[in-house]
């Protein structure tokens, strides 16, 4: 895997930019689903605010993350959070599921166990052999997500939500104790800097927060956090922002039936005029009709 020229993109998901589609939920495809098309290479890229599981159930792959390689011959899965770049080589013919969960709804689902969601913020790896029948329960899980992700039935939410949790404990009990999350560069200082910026917006962006606001409470200038954002993420701190903003209005657009307005006040817009017109700028089309696609399609 040769070093990617800068800047390293950041996508919703691969290949999608994020102002073209943020997931609304959580994601579940097939491995060849996407790379198959690709010549079974994923070039290096990073998610602002994605986790994601990729699980190997046949065939094998190279796992890079910042410059650190892996071997991932099946059974085997990779964990990506979210800033880390990272790419894979898959072997012609690859079998296996890639689940992408947004940060917030993984922390929703780990709230009763903190210490294993910070586990949870680097890269590591499963392989090999496992006590007892550990790979079967990693195989049911990424099988159920990815059935859940492609049928609608009641609930499908809620399982899909319980299910990525139960992965990502899965994962936190089984990956590389002594994993590192492989950054480096210029920007490895930053990225700090950048995770506590995001868990801020996670607490505030339901207000139209001054963004001198975001930087005291991430304890530095303004300045610097726009230096830091734009190195990590190849966005701007407003943009980073504006995602969240988006990430949750699309999802209170799919999966309730509240007005828009209702809907605007949640996320710190003054009213339903002003919401529409940043959604359909950064969306390319206005919430009632967002939502009218959402109805007749299964949504991520």
């Amino acid at each position: 895997m040769s070093p990617p020229s800068l800047p390293i993109p950041v996508y919703a998901l691969y290949g999608e930019a994020e102002g073209q589609r943020l997931p609304a939920g959580i994601h579940a495809e097939t491995i060849s689903s996407r790379s198959s098309g690709l010549d079974w290479r994923i070039a290096p890229h990073r998610h602002s605010h994605l986790f994601q599981a990729l699980f190997v159930a046949e065939g094998h792959a190279v796992a890079g993350a910042e410059g650190r390689q892996v071997a991932l011959a099946a059974p085997a899965l990779a964990w990506v959070p979210p800033l880390v770049v990272h790419a894979y080589d898959f072997a012609p013919g690859t079998v296996g599921v890639v689940v992408s969960v947004p940060a917030p709804l993984l922390r929703s689902g780990l709230a009763l166990a903190p210490a294993v969601l910070q586990r949870l913020g680097a890269f590591g790896t499963v392989a090999g052999a496992l006590p007892g029948d550990g790979w079967e329960e990693a195989r049911f899980l990424c099988r159920t997500l990815l059935r859940d992700h492609q049928t609608v039935a009641a609930g499908r939410e809620a399982s899909l939500s319980a299910r990525a949790a139960l992965l990502a404990l899965w994962v936190s009990r089984h990956a590389d104790a002594g994993r590192e999350d492989g950054r480096n560069g210029d920007a490895s200082s930053l990225v700090p800097i950048v995770r506590r910026f995001l868990e801020a917006v996670e607490g505030g962006y339901g207000q139209m927060r001054p963004l001198p606001d975001y930087a005291r409470e991430v304890g530095v200038s303004p300045s610097h956090l726009a230096r830091a954002c734009r190195a990590v993420t190849g966005r701007s701190p407003s943009r980073l922002v504006h995602d969240r903003r988006l990430v949750e209005g699309k999802r209170l657009l799919a999966y309730t039936a509240l007005p828009v307005g209702q809907i605007a006040l949640r996320l710190g817009f003054e009213d339903a005029a002003y919401f529409s017109r940043f959604f359909k700028v950064h969306v390319g089309t206005s919430p009632l009709s967002f939502r009218r696609l959402a109805d007749r399609t299964p949504q991520a």
